[in-house]
């Protein structure tokens, strides 16, 4: 491992500057910028080799070097800096966005396909993977680099396609590959289409292994990793996040809200080969405002939430045009840092988890979009149903304080090592993941499902019925076409969890006028072998909306509960040794008192009731729990992590288990080492209090 991946406290200066203006980093000094970098506290940096502008910092033979920079060799300077003042060193490298590449060649140039590039609309120039001369070019490049200078780590960013390119390379190699046209409809029903996307998909993964390979044959012991963000966007942009095979660890630029950290560090635990994992963050609200910046408070939460799952945490400033800095943002950083660094040596182990929430990378869209043209495509984003429902998830056992993880088709092998696993709204499955899933449950394993889980496969296969039907108990009937449906407890603990409520609500259709589209509103049921726990009630005229004329509606603002169906909506069943509950809502989606506590309530009840850790804390609070069995000792963290900051103080008690077989014999809170006082149950379990938390409190237990 590397000393870069053995820091935790990181730093990369954006530095993607033009040269069409002489005074543009006239006054850049690698000494200087370096000397606020040992400032803010650093142990690693990035730095920069190549922009998104195309123009590298280092004397290239294989592109153009920035005209700014008066043939000074700005990479070796930096790296002459960050190695005498001891901070590892990760060199930054900009892939597929290359301006100067798409402007000296516009051939390489991503199409859609009607041919537009929109390089006279935006600020990024964008290259085809295909190409093979691009290609060539990035390899001659990355040789000429990585063979002058010795760096601890390589990043390489954008590995993406920002167009749904129809170049006349990407037509030839799919119709090399498929015997077909690109396909001129998005239809996630449509195994043409479905083929198509997933070649995108493998072109993204291909190129990457190649640059990687490259990389390594020049230097085999560089620690190796790519910009992973962007593969959490939707579909649209088809970097996979399969291609993390190909890091040794895995890093990305995030921008989202406190749930975004969450389930992102969550998922980066089980994604990187080698940890710690990299949660990359701006030290400005985000990109695109050079100047304001976030609060010390929101910076200090940030990193602090990076600590607590034990990865490392990467600030991201932007150099000014003529090369300087603003020495306060470096100095708010070395104060944040300065914070974090004294847990530095408690960090690290095999996260608890008793539930695994899982990410479907072929559920990254939404069939809302059957029937859109390919060229009306233009934009990305982070919202589809799946992400929405995996978001819920995340948040509602983090208030919870239940131990859980966020896991990916890389886990298929390893499912039996959580108690319960759920599918929350996983739009597409392939064959390997129904047959896990299913070996899972019937070797003992515990399932929560929702709504459309595994009645599509991959492939753009739509089934009649769901392929786990066998797993849930329930059967695919048909899909509701009203508005509003309810929910209505069949089953006393259901009537419990969601009180003072008699049902939950469902919203059938966004638009209130015209019905959901297919395999975006509410499935009905079949009952199958499953226990209803809840059943399904109509509004009273449904499935009319209701009009003047029509009479069918009995209140002019609401659709209020009428007819209670014996259809069921959630479902419990018994398969093999284990036991399954579906339900045909994404409760889990919801951000609601009743669908927080119902969701939270089946899962609990998969669990029956017993979990390996836990706390009685405002619901703000990441609890988060290591076992680290070669020091003998189980590290769990407390982040208060609240909306508003600075967060008011909260009180914490928790509760612990031992891992099976050991006994705790100590607590003491980190990093101070002050021992604390414990009581153990009677099954082993250790409790105690905190007393009240400001930001951040962690405790080591250490066992027998």
């Amino acid at each position: 491992m590397s000393k870069y991946q053995q820091s935790y406290r990181r730093m990369l200066v954006d530095m993607h500057i033009p040269d069409w203006d002489p005074a543009f980093l006239s006054r850049y000094d690698p000494a200087a910028l370096a000397g606020q970098f040992t400032r803010a506290n650093l142990t690693g940096a990035m730095l920069y080799c190549k922009s998104h502008a195309g123009l590298c910092y280092w004397p290239t033979r294989a592109g153009k070097m920035h005209a700014g920079i008066g043939g000074r060799d700005l990479v070796g300077e930096m790296l002459t800096e960050l190695r005498s003042r001891g901070i590892a060193a990760c060199a930054y490298y900009s892939i597929v966005f290359d301006n100067w590449a798409v402007e000296t060649h516009p051939d390489w140039r991503q199409r859609t396909i009607n041919g537009a590039d929109f390089n006279s609309v935006i600020r990024y120039g964008t290259c085809c993977m295909n190409h093979p001369e691009y290609r060539a070019y990035e390899m001659a490049q990355l040789d000429d680099l990585l063979s002058r200078y010795e760096f601890d780590a390589l990043f390489l960013d954008m590995i993406f396609w920002p167009l749904i390119c129809g170049c006349d390379h990407c037509r030839a190699r799919f119709r090399a590959e498929a015997d077909a046209d690109i396909p001129v409809t998005v239809d996630w029903t449509s195994p043409a289409w479905c083929r198509f996307q997933a070649a995108r998909e493998r072109w993204a993964s291909d190129f990457t292994r190649d640059l990687m390979a490259k990389a390594k044959s020049i230097r085999p012991d560089l620690d190796v990793t790519h910009n992973l963000a962007p593969a959490l966007s939707n579909w649209v942009l088809a970097q996979p996040l399969g291609a993390s095979i190909h890091d040794t660890f895995v890093a990305g630029d995030l921008y989202g809200d406190r749930v975004e950290q969450l389930v992102v560090s969550k998922m980066l635990l089980h994604l990187s080969e080698t940890r710690p994992a990299e949660f990359m963050t701006s030290v400005c609200v985000d990109l695109s405002d050079h100047v304001r910046l976030k609060n010390e408070q929101r910076m200090r939460a940030q990193a602090m939430g990076a600590t607590a799952m034990s990865s490392a945490f990467l600030f991201i400033d932007a150099i000014d045009p003529i090369g300087t800095v603003n020495p306060e943002k470096y100095a708010r950083v070395g104060r944040v840092f300065a914070a974090t660094a004294g847990y530095e040596p408690f960090l690290g182990g095999d996260p608890i988890e008793d539930v695994a929430i899982y990410f479907s990378a072929h559920s990254q869209m939404d069939f809302a979009e059957n029937g859109t043209p390919v060229a009306a495509v233009l934009t990305s984003g982070r919202k589809y149903p799946h992400l929405d429902a995996v978001r819920g998830a995340c948040r509602a056992l983090q208030r919870a304080h239940i131990p859980f993880g966020v896991i990916t088709r890389r886990q298929l092998d390893e499912l039996q090592r959580f108690r319960a696993i759920v599918l929350p709204n996983v739009l597409r499955m392939d064959r390997e993941e129904i047959e896990a899933i299913r070996a899972y449950v019937k070797a003992g394993g515990r399932l929560y499902a929702s709504r459309y889980t595994s009645l599509v496969e991959e492939s753009g296969t739509r089934h009649r019925d769901f392929m786990l039907a066998d797993v849930f108990g329930a059967s695919f009937d048909s899909e509701e076409q009203g508005a509003f449906a309810y929910l209505t407890p069949a089953d006393e603990m259901i009537a419990t969890w969601i009180a003072p409520q008699r049902h939950v609500s469902c919203k059938i259709a966004k638009d209130p006028i015209r019905p959901a589209s297919p395999l975006c509103g509410l499935p009905r049921l079949r009952s199958g072998s499953g226990r209803a726990l809840a059943t399904l009630t109509l509004p009273y005229g449904y499935p009319s909306r209701g009009s003047v004329n029509d009479h069918q509606w009995a209140s002019i603002h609401s659709s209020p509960p009428w007819e209670q169906l014996s259809v069921p909506t959630i479902v419990t069943n018994e398969f093999g040794a284990g036991r399954a509950i579906y339900s045909a809502a994404s409760i889990e989606a919801i951000d609601g008192e009743a669908e927080t506590a119902l969701f939270v309530g089946l899962v609990g009840s998969l669990l029956d009731g017993r979990f390996s850790s836990g706390a009685v804390a405002h619901p703000s609070v990441w609890m988060t729990t290591f076992d680290q069995p070669d020091r003998h000792r189980v590290m769990a963290s407390f982040l208060n992590y609240q909306e508003e900051l600075p967060p008011a103080p909260v009180p914490v008690r928790f509760w612990l288990r031992p891992p099976a077989g050991k006994r705790f014999r100590r607590l003491m809170l980190a990093p101070e080492g002050v021992v604390r006082e414990f009581t153990l149950a009677d099954d082993g379990a250790l409790h105690a209090d905190l007393g009240a938390i400001e930001l951040m409190a962690m405790v080591i237990a250490e066992y027998d």
